[in-house]
């Protein structure tokens, strides 16, 4: 009986150990983690984290089961365009219930992981901001790519789609007159703004 017991509590020592390591230690905060590339980052309901211009202003509504940027590329709503080395303030809503606003790089995926991201909840304003930096490949294509997934699960649909297939692109261009030039002909001339000054 005294053995049984024993198990027992290092059963469960050992399922809160490993849940809290999961908790604090999540893949999508550390692997890949640039420091240097993080201007800052709110937290629902914060306020908007002060910035030193030039910054750019991308609004973000999260909504089953797509996410909406605005500016955005003409004719695809879910893919935006920014410049590289200019920090990007992404303001974060969701329409409807609590989404994960994840964003990581397209290649080299598990090497870097995810890179940033925020949550969107129902009521609530979430404010990231995010100095994007150039890839490699962005030097042979032009444009670095970016990819968007929820992570928080917000249901699915009768048809089987929702939540594994709510997604998006942002596209990084190089901070130049031929990356504004990319930039103002993917989204027809509807780019996001570049503000000057102290956002606070």
């Amino acid at each position: 009986m005294k053995r049984r017991t024993v198990l027992l509590a290092w059963t469960i020592v050992l399922f809160v150990a490993v849940l809290v390591l999961e908790v604090v230690y999540t893949p999508y905060d550390n692997s890949g983690y640039i420091q240097a590339n993080n201007v800052g980052e709110g937290v629902a309901q914060a306020d908007r984290p002060p910035i030193e211009g030039p910054y750019q202003v991308v609004f973000v509504t999260c909504e089953q089961w797509q996410f909406t940027f605005y500016p955005h590329v003409a004719g695809a709503p879910t893919a935006t365009v920014v410049q590289a080395n200019i920090p990007v303030l992404f303001i974060v809503r969701s329409a409807d219930v609590t989404h994960g606003f994840y964003v990581n790089t397209a290649g080299a995926f598990a090497t870097q992981g995810f890179q940033f991201g925020a949550m969107a909840v129902p009521g609530y304003i979430d404010y990231v901001v995010w100095n994007f930096q150039p890839t490699a490949a962005a030097y042979t294509s032009g444009e670095s790519l970016y990819h968007v997934q929820c992570s928080e699960y917000c249901g699915v649909t009768a048809s089987g789609l929702g939540h594994p297939w709510m997604d998006a692109i942002i596209f990084v261009v190089p901070n130049n007159s031929t990356g504004t030039t990319m930039q103002s002909t993917q989204m027809d001339g509807n780019v996001p703004p570049i503000l000057n000054g102290t956002l606070t």
